[in-house]
């Protein structure tokens, strides 16, 4: 059988795992970069979650940052590879985000995020296969997908729209404008605004931990929408993604960003497809 405490001796520099009376809690320690994901980071969660839905001393998973932020999303150098990248499949060691995405959307156990600060692109959408989510409300939140020239991942355009609602779903997704807790809890993407996000995740799992693990598991089983279309979601929502990182208006936004410039798409043609 498989215990989990056996893989806390594997601590990694961005990334601490605690395992206290069967809640995990994994942070996302990068302060510098707000937590950004680079490659390494979203392999070794995406093992963490797979390797913590099958030990037998982990009952309730908590996904947090640091003391100021949740995740800034991709981390932009990175980024800036898989955008040269010559590569036309989506294989896990070269597009490990869409395999960490598929981890955090197979896990069987309960799932709470805890956010503060900053909370962008990848950080919002795999709050969408989280359980529960609670934020403070210095949280802000950002879908910037069509700043960077780019389409949604993670299975947004399964979840996103009956969350929301149409109307709040196009704002947040057409615009890429950053909004607060409040609109958060309105487009559904948060279950509370609480004053400490972190002290109450750690309640809620404690309550968790004491309930049935095995009814746990058949009941998020049942509400969710069925693994396969979520998994199937995620990869076409890739392909995509794979396609337009390699678009001019992409290279142009993450260097501008890289460069602290602003960027202008209307140099580009309309036409982008």
């Amino acid at each position: 059988m498989f215990e989990f405490a056996d893989y806390l001796k594997n601590q990694t520099p961005h990334l601490n795992f605690d395992l206290i009376d069967g809640i995990l809690t994994i942070s996302i320690l990068r302060p510098k970069a707000k937590n950004a994901l680079n490659s390494e980071m979203y392999t070794q969660l995406a093992q963490a979650f797979i390797d913590a839905d099958e030990a037998t001393d982990i009952h309730v998973i908590i996904l947090r940052g640091n003391e100021t932020d949740f995740t800034a999303g991709n981390d932009m150098s990175y980024f800036l590879s898989l955008a040269q990248t010559q590569a036309t499949t989506l294989d896990e060691d070269i597009f490990p985000p869409f395999h960490f995405l598929k981890a955090l959307a197979q896990c069987s156990k309960p799932i709470i995020a805890a956010i503060r600060g900053c909370t962008i692109g990848v950080g919002v959408t795999l709050l969408f296969h989280c359980d529960l989510v609670f934020a403070e409300d210095n949280a802000i939140f950002q879908l910037p997908f069509v700043n960077l020239g780019l389409s949604v991942e993670g299975a947004t355009s399964l979840f996103m729209t009956p969350q929301a609602g149409y109307h709040l779903a196009a704002e947040l997704l057409l615009t890429g404008e950053k909004f607060n807790a409040e609109k958060a809890l309105t487009a559904r993407l948060i279950n509370q605004i609480v004053p400490d996000a972190y002290t109450y995740a750690h309640q809620q799992a404690q309550k968790m931990g004491q309930l049935s693990l095995t009814s746990l598991r058949i009941i998020k089983k049942q509400i969710k929408f069925p693994i396969e279309q979520i998994l199937q979601c995620i990869d076409q929502e890739a392909e995509i993604v794979a396609t337009r990182i390699k678009s001019a208006e992409t290279l142009a936004a993450v260097s501008s960003f890289l460069q602290t410039r602003s960027l202008e798409f209307p140099q580009f043609p309309k036409n982008y497809s």
